[in-house]
């Protein structure tokens, strides 16, 4: 006798419970065929320890590839480019800018006597006599230079004029002087002095060969070290800079200190860099506003 006999028994009821089964065992079958090596591990261990074993093994390497995926998607969204560095055997070539500066900016006999009197005007307790200022008065000197300033009156007076510091100049043997030179104001240094900028609407640039030499600029500065104003910076020299001749001269941040007393030589060599348009760098030809003032504010230079 059948069991259909005795009780009626719906075939959908079995359907439903044949239907759990076969997905159990497609799935059972996938795992244990599958290529990923920790999912068979699973399927086919025996004991819960094994299958936990093999579950923690899967997770994490399936987190460690998910991790590196995402980072090489990354990557190539950040349009990361390669650098290539080729050298290059130019001659001739243009003399590069040089731009130099007295290491104190400010010169006591044409500083002192309108200095003392702004102190005076402070109730700033001088010293004895009128051609030196004390600790304390040397605190209000930047003061006095940011009034001048804002008066819009010039200081051009308290500096160190290029005629009176240069003592000799040659390029390449033949004489210069300090019409061969542009000036520029420093934050830092004060009256600064560039020689072979390039100017605008001028094609003044030298070559590193004319005159038939091999690009050497002789300079010889006497410093004036006994007009420095004390209390402004320690030390005794001159500030120069070696640069391209349309590049800003950032003597604050890239000057070399030259000593006095001893004769310096400074070389070069000519480095371009070219970066790639958006999106592989930030590179553009827009200069800022605050940028465009400041290049405004070398004169005559095209930088």
């Amino acid at each position: 006798m059948s069991v259909a006999t005795v009780f009626v028994i719906n075939p959908q009821t079995l359907k439903i419970q044949r239907n759990p089964r076969r997905r159990r065992s497609i799935i059972r079958q996938f795992a244990l065929t599958t290529s990923a090596h920790g999912i068979p591990g699973i399927a086919r261990s025996q004991s819960k320890h094994n299958r936990i074993f093999w579950s923690i093994c899967s997770i994490a390497f399936v987190a460690i590839t998910l991790y590196f995926v995402i980072r090489e998607i990354r990557n190539y969204f950040d349009y990361s480019t390669q650098t290539s560095v080729n050298m290059i055997n130019e001659w001739p070539q243009y003399f590069p800018a040089f731009t130099i500066c007295n290491l104190v900016p400010i010169r006591s006999d044409r500083f002192i006597k309108p200095f003392l009197d702004f102190t005076d005007m402070l109730n700033i307790t001088r010293t004895n006599d009128s051609i030196s200022i004390s600790s304390n008065q040397a605190k209000y000197i930047g003061d006095f230079l940011q009034i001048k300033v804002n008066q819009n009156e010039s200081f051009d007076e308290f500096f160190f004029p290029l005629d009176a510091m240069l003592i000799k100049c040659t390029f390449n043997g033949r004489s210069c002087s300090a019409k061969n030179f542009t000036s520029f104001y420093s934050s830092t240094y004060g009256l600064c002095y560039t020689f072979n900028a390039k100017l605008k609407n001028m094609k003044n640039i030298q070559y590193s060969d004319e005159y038939g030499g091999p690009g050497n600029l002789n300079l010889r500065f006497y410093v004036h070290s006994h007009q420095y104003v004390p209390y402004i910076r320690e030390g005794i020299g001159m500030i120069g800079m070696v640069h391209n001749n349309v590049q800003l001269p950032l003597i604050d941040s890239a000057g070399i200190a030259l000593a006095t007393g001893f004769k310096h030589r400074i070389t070069y060599t000519k480095k371009t860099i070219s970066y790639l348009r958006a999106p592989y760098s930030t590179c553009d030809d827009k200069i800022p506003s605050m940028m465009q003032a400041m290049f405004d504010n070398y004169q005559g230079a095209e930088y």
